[in-house]
């Protein structure tokens, strides 16, 4: 961990210093907040976690798999995966300044992905609020 980050703190504190020595991502930003609550500092850290690497978290939806929802949650892990694959192969094109004809192809395909997730989620939402 870098130094000059935990110099911008006022504190001292070795739980925070040892998790920051052993996050695996990369730290963006990092910083003391102005205020404290009740006997309480605040920190707030950014991670950047590649895209590549995470996968979606059923539970975040409130879903479980079950014969109902099972193959829906599948198709919606299926097409995560290849929504965060556009996204990432966008982000490299337009860092790598590439043809703008490769990169609005790209784009479109992630639209076009990205409704699918949006709506396949909404169905899974609605039967998760139906088993509730």
């Amino acid at each position: 961990m870098n130094k000059k980050l935990l110099n911008r703190l006022d504190f001292k504190n070795g739980q925070l210093e040892k998790w920051l020595n052993e996050c695996p991502f990369p730290i963006t930003n990092f910083r003391q907040m102005d205020f404290e609550t009740d006997g309480q500092k605040q920190v707030e850290i950014l991670v950047d976690i590649p895209i590549e690497q995470t996968t979606v978290n059923l539970d975040h939806y409130g879903l479980k798999l079950d014969q109902k929802t099972a193959d829906l949650e599948m198709q919606f892990i299926k097409i995560d995966k290849e929504r965060k694959a556009l996204i990432s192969e966008s982000v490299k094109l337009r860092r790598q300044d590439a043809n703008p004809l490769k990169q609005k192809k790209i784009e479109d395909k992630l639209l076009e992905i990205t409704c699918e997730w949006t709506k396949i989620g909404r169905e899974l939402t609605d039967l998760s609020k139906e088993q509730k």
